[in-house]
């Protein structure tokens, strides 16, 4: 399990060999060998346009899949609404279910975790159900966000993660870790 929930969290699951062309589920035609998994956070749309979560969702699988055209986006179904509970179980739940989808028509494909806000809280649930040594993490932490940083008083800081200086390390490190 990972430590504190925060508000952005990018997980790197590495798989056993090299990423393989694979279809997605259900098949759509579409092929790809990575797959970024990402749960928006709260009362974020998820609808065309704008189906990752406009804060950091859809800025990191942009911002990837233009590094890495093979790259695909996978918005985690759960509500991201006040039913915190109830929501990110349902959420830790979608993605790990459509891990084991993916791990079983796919073994080789390599995934990353994407989460902000409810959606981090989503992504830490999962990872309970993931063995830890499959997959180093990244977690950023806005200084004076008080969901993660416990000196922190301002929810202004909370909202700060659509900033390249919290963006593009993520995706980096989502483009360091399926190039190997």
């Amino acid at each position: 399990m990972l430590g504190k929930p925060t508000s952005l969290v990018c997980l790197f699951l590495v798989g056993l060999v090299a990423g393989q062309t694979c279809h997605e589920l259900p098949d759509t035609g579409v092929e790809f060998g990575t797959a970024i998994l990402v749960a928006r956070g709260t009362s974020e749309p998820n609808a065309a346009g704008g189906k990752f979560g406009i804060v950091v969702g859809d800025p990191v699988v942009s911002n990837t899949t233009a590094k890495l055209p093979g790259a695909r986006g996978y918005p985690v179904q759960y509500p991201a609404s006040s039913s915190i509970i109830s929501g990110t179980r349902q959420g830790a739940a979608d993605v790990v279910a459509r891990l084991k989808a993916q791990a079983a028509a796919c073994p080789n494909q390599l995934f990353s975790l994407v989460g902000y806000s409810q959606g981090a809280s989503v992504m830490h649930s999962a990872a309970s159900d993931i063995p830890v040594s499959l997959y180093p993490a990244k977690q950023v932490c806005a200084s004076g966000d008080p969901t993660c940083d416990n000196n922190g008083d301002c929810t202004y800081y909370h909202l700060t993660y659509i900033r390249p200086e919290y963006i593009d390390p993520a995706v980096d490190f989502i483009v360091k870790g399926f190039k190997g």
